[in-house]
């Protein structure tokens, strides 16, 4: 591994009070948050970070994991406001608050705080149209299913979402399904792939998705991946 890697790494999380605990790996002992420096073995649930990842996306890892171990401002959806955003809006909200950076879809919404909510003192880097942007969704193409026993239905597809780092928006999620499927009102499902790697997928299946099945582990250029989780939502 590195060494660079590693010790700036390291440097990072041990500002922010983790503390090490075995060869490449480090424990936030209050939360019970561990991240692992990849390659190598880790636990599920670990945050598994590769040296490229840090390379290229260290502001948007490190927004992340202090999210992880600090208490958030709760931001609830009934102060928000779902609507279509422009692609460059969107690009510009998840290059820095997603660690994937942005990635194209057919479809971009945005949560903002409409100007009779202003009062509630959410504000953001961010905004669209004058108002503070907070989340962000990206949804790919809709497409008519052929999987037995769901034959013909719509199913559209969840490529990312990501909120503010110092925030935690309280019905969110469910929010931006519900704009998803007001735009698309044929629609009968929503998939979404969720990264081993990063996220156990507890937050989604709290609102109502299934576990479907798991992807292998992919192939990239010089690491092999966890795999995903392949979670589908049924609109009732």
């Amino acid at each position: 591994m590195p060494k660079e890697f590693q010790h700036s790494l390291a440097q990072f999380l041990l500002s922010v009070g983790f503390q090490s605990i075995g060869e490449g790996m480090w424990l936030h002992e209050s939360t019970k948050v561990r991240v692992k420096a990849m390659p190598g073995n880790s636990e599920e649930g670990d945050i598994c970070i590769w040296k490229d990842q840090w390379m290229s996306r260290q502001l948007a890892i490190e927004k992340q994991i202090i999210a992880r171990i600090k208490p958030l401002r709760s931001v609830f959806a009934r102060d928000t406001r779902i609507v279509p955003i422009d692609v460059a809006t969107a690009r510009d909200f998840l290059d820095q608050e997603h660690v994937k950076g942005f990635l194209k879809g057919s479809s971009y919404f945005g949560c903002i705080v409409p100007p009779h909510r202003v009062f509630r003192g959410i504000e953001s880097d961010y905004s669209y149209k004058e108002c503070p942007l907070v989340a962000v969704a990206v949804f790919g193409k809709s497409f008519l299913m052929k999987e037995p026993g769901l034959e013909g239905c719509l199913s559209g597809e969840l490529i990312e979402i990501a909120t503010l780092s110092s925030i935690r928006l309280v019905g969110g999620l469910t929010k931006f399904l519900q704009a998803y499927k007001d735009v698309i009102p044929e629609t009968h499902n929503v998939m979404t792939y969720v990264d081993k790697e990063w996220n156990s997928g507890k937050g989604f299946l709290s609102i109502g998705f299934a576990k479907i099945g798991e992807t292998e582990p992919i192939q990239l250029e010089n690491r092999k991946t966890k795999g995903n989780l392949k979670l589908r939502y049924v609109y009732r």
